[in-house]
């Protein structure tokens, strides 16, 4: 008989080691606390959030609380206790000091322009479509293609592993069917020519050599400006544009892209909301009450 997952282990699945260990924690709190939890309806979960909201101003720190909770109830319906959530759509508000002006981000068309461009060096076409397709349809951050080896791309399974970071949790991301080629040409045919240098890193410069850093995938955004002159281009937009696509045009829920996205906390997802988005109006409709 196969032994039941742990709540520890799943966590561990999801995130780094200490973002696993910190939800871990207040998850065995929240359970001392309220030793009837596992039939916890929505108000019961509200009432408990506010009991932490009179003790704790922060509203950073009650959402670290409120995650923990999701997730423990995600282990509930995973593992067959419960088939539903009671409180999968409950948040809590957080002003953010500086709001994504989501108005001048890239629409889904729009950044596919990007990936019509030719270059005169050779090979450098192949390595472009890779750097791009991550970018855009995997919506990674630049110091995160630089530090992709080639090991972490899996052809057979289809994804690509992305190691933690300081900012960002780690993630084993899906390719895109029309990735797939582009790919196993770049690493079997084209890398293998380009390569000069003793480097499992997957990205390589014109040169040969791994590339050293972020203003390497710049460079490789900068030229494609002229595309719009009216809008800041750069990974960093390119990025912003994909989260804001994922909620707002995708409709995917604020849990599945800020595990995309690899944000260690639900508030840093939430600023890619826009403001008259359907999906955010119905999530403040279901906030009862605003804590």
């Amino acid at each position: 008989m196969m032994k039941k997952q742990t709540i520890e282990q799943f966590l561990l699945e999801q995130y780094a080691p200490q973002t696993a260990k910190t939800y871990l924690f207040n998850i065995n709190h929240f359970i001392k606390m309220n030793p009837k939890a596992k039939r916890y309806g929505y108000r019961h979960i509200v009432s408990y959030m506010e009991q932490i909201a009179q003790k704790q101003s922060n509203p950073h720190y009650r959402v670290v609380i409120l995650s923990a909770i999701k997730k423990y109830y995600d282990y509930l319906v995973m593992t067959g206790y419960r088939t539903d959530h009671p409180c999968k759509l409950l948040n809590i508000k957080v002003k953010h000091n500086q709001p994504i002006q989501v108005q001048d981000l890239f629409t889904s068309e729009e950044l596919q322009l990007l990936l019509n461009r030719e270059n005169r060096y050779q090979y450098i076409d192949s390595r472009n479509a890779v750097v791009l397709s991550l970018l855009i349809y995997q919506g990674l951050a630049s110091d995160e293609i630089v530090n992709l080896r080639v090991k972490d791309i899996d052809l057979d399974e289809g994804t690509v592993y992305v190691k933690a970071s300081a900012n960002l949790n780690r993630r084993t991301l899906e390719l895109l069917n029309k990735q797939m080629m582009v790919f196993a040409n770049y690493i079997h045919e084209v890398r293998p020519k380009l390569l000069r240098w003793d480097s499992d890193k997957l990205i390589l410069s014109k040169l040969g050599k791994p590339i050293a850093d972020v203003s390497s995938i710049k460079a490789i955004i900068d030229p494609l400006k002229g595309l719009f002159p009216d809008k800041k281009l750069c990974p960093q937009t390119i990025r912003m544009s994909v989260i804001c696509n994922w909620l707002n045009d995708k409709k995917l829920p604020l849990e599945k892209v800020q595990e995309l996205a690899g944000h260690k906390w639900p508030g840093t997802t939430e600023k890619y909301f826009k403001a008259d988005s359907e999906q955010q109006r119905e999530l403040i409709n279901r906030f009862f009450p605003v804590l």
